[in-house]
């Protein structure tokens, strides 16, 4: 669990440290849909890091902290970062393929789905039914989002569009993390006992 704590924590500073040298910090790290096309490729891994606001940047560190709690079983053992650069990368891909009409995107929020996905799945495979529940939940709040869009609270909170398609990326992409870790983890174990 050290090392979760540790993880969190440089989450937590990297975030915080990219907050304080803001609005430069976006112009530089933010997804910019114009730079990632010109070859600004740390774009779609340091926007993960930028805010908007500290409203912004509050309610993501929250939420970071309340998901590895919620699976708490899963993220002892389960390291943050692979699973968080993979989400990183996946979600702004998506939004750099398929979602061109995008110019600026920022937060956690994308990737923190990924991880509360990683964790579900995971409960789910373990037969855990508060797995099952907030599995049913995540899935509940994705297509809640996709028919009605983001609540107006939200997006006056942290004073921007809450872009609701990197929420139900992020969820994909930790729900093929998990399957993919757990295949590998499988494979290595079939391969150690030969």
């Amino acid at each position: 669990m050290r090392e979760r704590i540790i993880e969190m924590t440089l989450i937590i500073l990297i975030s915080t440290v990219v907050y304080l040298f803001e609005p430069q910090a976006s112009q530089f790290l933010a997804y910019y849909h114009t730079g990632i096309a010109e070859g600004q490729v740390w774009r779609l891994l340091s926007a993960t890091f930028c805010h908007t606001n500290l409203n912004h940047l509050l309610m993501n560190l929250a939420g970071l902290i309340i998901t590895v709690v919620l699976f708490l079983d899963t993220f002892k053992t389960t390291r943050l970062w692979p699973i968080i650069i993979f989400n990183s990368f996946f979600v702004s891909l998506c939004l750099f393929f398929f979602e061109a009409d995008v110019i600026w995107y920022v937060g956690l929020s994308g990737v923190l789905h990924g991880l509360f996905s990683y964790g579900a799945a995971a409960d789910i495979n373990n037969k855990d039914r508060w797995g099952y529940l907030l599995g049913i939940g995540l899935l509940g709040k994705i297509i809640y989002e996709q028919v009605y869009g983001a609540q107006q609270s939200t997006i006056d909170l942290i004073g921007a569009q809450v872009m609701v398609n990197a929420h139900a990326y992020g969820a994909l992409a930790g729900t093929a993390f998990y399957i993919t870790h757990k295949s590998f983890l499988r494979q290595k174990d079939t391969t150690k006992d030969r």
